[in-house]
């Protein structure tokens, strides 16, 4: 059994984790510790590891080197299973299982199940909170479409909405906003931003753009080849001079509104630098 989570020091802990695969260094000497109730940005260029922390998260690699516990579940003592049934993970690949026409209501059940398909007929409180998860994910008027009905947003939302179904403890957004047009995403961070001021739940969201973390996130990782440049408070991590280190580029950051917007300033050039006027 999984530790209840009002006893868990912490809902992830990664001590000195390196992790090599196809004959590559993806991590190297990882610190990092999550706490229940906290919502963490994650971000860095492609390449820099954050696909790979998150095959860790969710229990799908085991670190080269280095200890790694989530939600009370150590690696190399824990059948990493029962965890993945408490981790709510958004990820594009997940698309690729789920048939095209499958009813967005019984797709939001199946992931109480961690499946992609119901083979079962759907109960009245099972209807009740799917119906309530589409309603908090603002969209309740899909309950009868099929998914090949919805837009890609719509869709997002919806496969949010299944994450929730479990009762997860742990959420893994891999780069939700990839793909949406600019009202389906700002509709998307919107629902994000709830979620994380409720603080029920630790949230991991996956970005490489700044302007894609949603207000109310607590804390930020930057991670640049495998490293982690900077974690701590989203205030502190998330500095326009720290974006530059990570990028490569000269930043300046801005804050409106709770929402992050960057400026890239220069661009590193043969023989020197370009200015960038946005």
């Amino acid at each position: 059994m999984l530790t209840p989570p009002w006893v868990l020091p912490s809902v992830i802990e990664l001590n000195d984790v390196s992790l090599e695969y196809d004959g590559k260094s993806a991590l190297l000497r990882v610190d990092w510790r999550v706490n229940r109730g906290e919502s963490w940005v994650v971000i860095g260029p492609n390449g820099a590891g954050k696909t790979s922390l998150l095959s860790i998260i969710n229990g799908y690699r085991w670190p080269t080197s280095g200890s790694a516990e989530v939600l009370g579940k150590k690696f190399g003592e824990s059948d990493l299973r029962e965890l993945r049934e408490h981790v709510g993970l958004v990820s594009s690949y997940l698309e690729e299982w789920i048939p095209p026409e499958e009813a967005v209501l019984n797709l939001v059940v199946s992931g109480k199940y961690g499946a992609t398909r119901l083979w079962r007929t759907i109960t009245p409180s099972e209807r009740r909170r799917a119906e309530s998860l589409l309603k908090t994910m603002g969209c309740e008027v899909h309950v009868r479409k099929r998914l090949n009905e919805l837009s890609q947003g719509e869709k997002q939302k919806v496969m949010i909405a299944r994450m929730l179904m479990s009762h997860p403890r742990l959420l893994v957004l891999d780069e939700p906003c990839e793909g949406l047009d600019m009202g389906a995403r700002e509709s998307l961070l919107t629902s994000m931003s709830r979620l994380a001021t409720g603080r029920r739940v630790a949230i991991i969201y996956v970005t490489h753009r700044t302007d894609e973390i949603p207000s109310g996130f607590t804390h930020a990782l930057l991670l640049k080849e495998g490293k982690i440049l900077a974690s701590g408070k989203i205030g502190d991590a998330l500095t326009g001079e720290n974006l530059s280190r990570c990028f490569g580029v000269k930043v300046k950051l801005h804050r409106v509104g709770g929402r992050y917007y960057s400026i890239v300033e220069e661009v590193e050039a043969r023989g020197g630098t370009l200015p960038q006027h946005q």
